[in-house]
């Protein structure tokens, strides 16, 4: 393919300072973002370097054009079904890769959704930290209806989604609208097509307030409990200790106790 399958940019936060957020785009347009081999690579690539960039505060991914991602990309689904079954497990580890590096970011990561999310655009969602969906967006695990399963992003459904809602949309492979997507867990705001660009820029600036340092940990705590199957144990202790020693917490808990109202023991 002679165009490049992403788009990554760099916004600066504030004049004079170094930190950025990152704005990474699904720019295949002509064949509706779809999912190709070159296009996973990239993203992975991009997700990989951005994750060791200290300056990075946030990442915003989009698709370019009409749609957010059309899931597989045919040709890619051709190949993928001359393999034998050991290729189609190295095929799908790629693929591991990508969902893990946007899901593992040490900060925080925004989705657009508009037009349709179909297969592995749904899990792009899913990894995503906040889904931001414009009115009308379409989602669909359309992969049973092609005798295939949504396998590889199955985990990262099972982590946000309501578990009566996935099982639906698992099975039956049908549109799910943006209302329903917003009622599981999927989607965390609906907004109409012109409020999106405003939209964006509230849920980036909203978690700029927040300590990177103390976004990095919680994220990495709850991979932790979902990891320890939701148990209590020393682990968040720990984290909690670690945060309240950290320089974040130290400087946050210096600035906030002299301003907190004083009250009473039954206040």
């Amino acid at each position: 393919m002679t165009e490049t399958a992403t788009q990554l940019r760099k916004v600066a936060t504030a004049a004079g300072r170094t930190d950025f957020v990152a704005v990474l785009s699904l720019s295949r347009p002509e064949v509706a973002n779809a999912l190709s081999a070159a296009l996973i690579t990239e993203l992975t690539s991009h997700l990989n370097s951005l994750a060791t960039d200290t300056n990075c505060r946030a990442l915003v991914l989009r698709g370019s054009g009409k749609h957010f991602c059309a899931g597989a990309d045919l040709g890619w689904m051709k190949e993928a079904a001359k393999l034998d079954y050991e290729g189609n497990v190295r095929d799908s580890e790629q693929l591991i890769q990508l969902f893990e590096a946007l899901a593992n970011l040490p900060f925080p990561s925004v989705a657009l959704v508009h037009g349709s999310a179909f297969g592995g655009a749904v899990g792009l969602a899913a990894a995503c930290d906040v889904v931001l969906a414009v009115e009308g967006a379409r989602f669909c695990l359309s992969e049973v209806k092609l005798g295939l399963i949504p396998a590889v992003i199955l985990p990262y459904l099972v982590r946000k989604v309501a578990p009566g809602s996935l099982r639906y949309w698992a099975v039956s492979g049908r549109l799910i609208s943006t209302a329903e997507a917003l009622i599981a867990g999927l989607v965390q705001r609906v907004v109409a097509p012109s409020e999106l660009e405003t939209a964006v820029v509230e849920e980036v600036n909203a978690l700029l307030q927040a300590a990177p340092e103390a976004q990095a940990a919680v994220k990495n705590l709850l991979r932790q409990v979902i990891e320890s199957g939701s148990e209590q144990g020393p682990y968040t202790a720990a984290a909690i200790a670690k945060a309240r020693v950290s320089r974040s917490g130290q400087a946050g808990l210096a600035a906030f106790l002299p301003k907190a109202p004083h009250l009473g023991p039954y206040n």
